[in-house]
C-alpha cells in the first residue's frame, strides 16, 4: 500500500522564481504540498529566491541555494533549470514550464532522466501551429508573423522548433530583443507592416517585462499572441499555452517522492496534458478587432 503519511520533517525546499512578483506560484506549490498530505506548513520552510529574469541572476541565486542544506529545489523555465543544474550537481531539482528538456540537455530521456533533475515539461514545438491559427482567427488579414525573443533567455532548441512549425502556415521572421529599451523598437518595426503580427514565445524576458511588452503592442497596434496567460491578464490580446500554476502545484508530487527517497533520475518527466486559450476582449477592441463568437465560446478564460 502507498505510504500516505507525511515524510520525515522538517524538509527544506528551495524555490527559484525566475521573475519577481509571482507569489501566486508559491501559493500553488503550497496547495500541491497539502494535496500530497503535508499539512504542517511550518515544518517545510521554503527558501525562496526571486530572480529578475536574467541568466546571471539564476546562477547567482542558484549558488545561494546550493550553499544551504536544501533537500530539493523547484524552479520554472528552461533557462532557470539549466542555470541551477550548473551550480547544483547533486541536489534534486524539480522543473516546471520547460521546453523539451531532452533537447535542452536537462535530462537524458523523458522516461529515465538520469541526472538530478526531473519535472513537468510543456510548450512542445507543435504548439506554434496553434499560435498561428488562433492569431489569424482574430486578425484574418495577417500573413506574416515575427517571433519575439530575447536570445539570452530563450532556449535555442525551443526557438528553432517553434519557428519550423509556424513557418508551415505563415511567413515567419524573428525580432530579437536584447534589453527593455528594445521592446518599443521591436513593436514599431512590426507595426510598419499592416499584414504582420507577433508571436511572443514563452520565456522569462517577456514574462518579467510583460507590462512593457503588452503596452508596446497596444501603442503600435500590433496583434500579438503569447504563450503564457499572465500576458493576457496584463493586457495582451490572446494567449495559448499551459497553466503554470497547475504545473507548480503538480511539482509537489515530485517533491514528495524525492524526500521519501526516490532519485530524480528515476522519476519520468511528464508533459502537461492541456493547453488553455485566453482572450482579452478589451485589447481586441482597442486594436479594432472583433473576436469571433465561436472563439470566445471555446476560450478557457476571457478578460473583459
Amino acid at each position: 500500500m502507498e505510504d500516505t503519511m507525511q515524510p520525515h520533517l522538517p524538509v527544506r525546499i528551495g524555490v527559484l522564481l525566475p521573475v519577481p512578483g509571482n507569489d501566486q506560484f508559491l501559493a500553488s506549490l503550497r496547495d500541491g504540498l497539502r494535496d500530497v498530505g503535508w499539512f504542517d506548513e511550518g515544518a517545510f520552510p521554503l527558501e525562496v529566491r526571486q530572480a529578475d529574469g536574467t541568466v546571471a541572476a539564476f546562477r547567482r541565486l542558484g549558488s545561494e541555494l546550493a550553499a544551504l542544506p536544501i533537500d530539493v529545489v523547484v524552479t520554472a523555465s528552461t533557462a532557470a533549470a539549466t542555470a541551477l543544474a550548473q551550480v547544483m550537481t547533486t541536489t534534486p531539482i524539480v522543473f516546471v514550464g520547460t521546453f523539451d528538456p531532452v533537447a535542452a540537455g536537462l535530462v537524458a530521456s523523458l522516461d529515465h532522466p538520469g541526472r538530478n533533475l526531473t519535472g513537468i515539461a510543456g510548450f512542445q514545438a507543435d504548439i506554434a501551429a496553434k499560435w498561428v491559427s488562433h492569431l489569424k482567427e482574430i486578425a484574418p488579414g495577417i500573413t506574416r508573423l515575427a517571433i519575439f525573443s530575447n536570445p539570452a533567455s530563450v532556449s535555442p532548441a525551443a526557438l528553432a522548433g517553434w519557428k519550423a512549425v509556424a513557418s508551415q502556415s505563415a511567413e515567419i521572421g524573428e525580432v530579437h530583443v536584447d534589453t527593455v529599451n528594445d521592446i518599443e523598437r521591436a513593436a514599431a518595426d512590426v507595426a510598419g507592416d499592416t499584414r504582420a503580427g507577433m508571436i511572443v514565445v514563452p520565456h522569462t524576458f517577456p514574462f518579467a517585462n510583460r507590462k512593457a511588452v503588452v503596452e508596446a503592442m497596444a501603442k503600435h497596434g500590433v496583434p500579438a499572441i503569447y504563450g503564457i496567460a499572465e500576458m493576457v491578464r496584463s493586457g495582451g490580446l490572446v494567449s495559448y499555452g499551459q497553466d503554470l500554476g497547475t504545473q507548480w502545484r503538480m511539482s509537489a508530487v515530485y517533491i514528495d517522492k524525492i524526500v521519501r527517497g526516490a532519485r530524480p533520475g528515476d522519476l519520468p518527466v511528464q508533459y502537461a496534458a492541456q493547453y488553455a486559450l485566453a482572450i482579452n476582449k478589451g485589447a481586441a477592441t482597442a486594436l479594432g478587432l472583433v473576436v469571433p463568437k465561436a472563439m470566445i465560446e471555446r476560450a478557457d478564460e476571457v478578460v473583459e
